[in-house]
């Protein structure tokens, strides 16, 4: 029996117009080709939205507060997967949620210093995780003692982060405001994506 050209058509519809068809609703090629887009955009879409949700989120840091490592409106990339399988190690950058003053929430780069259970210190412009100097690049600088936490020693609460700007002399961190949630973390920086010029990853 030769096929059925009209089974063929039906077979080669789009899904969202044998949707349509099922509700009764009959479409015509140019619709059919017009619903094709239709569900190539919706896919792009999700995985988009999946990507962003559960994967990566592309963002930027208005100020200078973690100089020289990410300069103010450098663009770039955040690894939302690696922490859900380890915690994130000290010195590492970290993106988190921050609760503000008026009662929403924004996102902030911090460095890692210390976590639950460490004592931190501030003295001399170094700094010292449970009476030892945090030495390498990561922490090759100036570090000030200011703020209700960053004066003294300091000890970090369990589920806690003690995290600091690379620019101590002007950034907003934990010395001012305290600690970060750890269930607040949303993942690392990995790859600057703009400037051009800086492109590149993030250590």
């Amino acid at each position: 029996m030769p096929p059925n050209r009209r089974e063929d058509e039906d077979t080669n519809k789009p899904y969202s117009a044998k949707l349509l068809n099922f509700l009764g609703i009959s479409t015509n090629r140019t619709v059919d080709y017009l619903l094709e887009w239709v569900d190539v955009l919706a896919v792009a879409a999700l995985l988009a939205w999946l990507i962003m949700t559960f994967v990566t989120v592309r963002m930027s840091v208005p100020t200078g507060s973690m100089e020289p490592t990410i300069q103010p409106h450098d663009s770039f990339f955040v690894d939302k997967i690696t922490y859900n399988f380890r915690d994130p190690n000290r010195g590492d950058i970290i993106v988190f949620w921050h609760n503000t003053e008026d009662g929403g929430r924004t996102r902030y780069v911090k460095r890692l210093i210390a976590k639950g259970g460490d004592t931190v210190e501030i003295k001399g412009g170094d700094i010292y995780l449970n009476g030892e100097e945090l030495t390498g690049g990561k922490f090759d600088r100036r570090y000030w003692a200011e703020g209700q936490y960053g004066v003294g020693k300091i000890e970090v609460p369990e589920g806690k982060y003690y995290v600091l700007g690379d620019n101590s002399s002007n950034s907003f961190d934990s010395r001012f405001w305290g600690f970060a949630d750890a269930s607040s973390l949303i993942g690392e920086p990995y790859l600057r994506v703009w400037p051009p010029g800086r492109f590149g990853l993030i250590n």
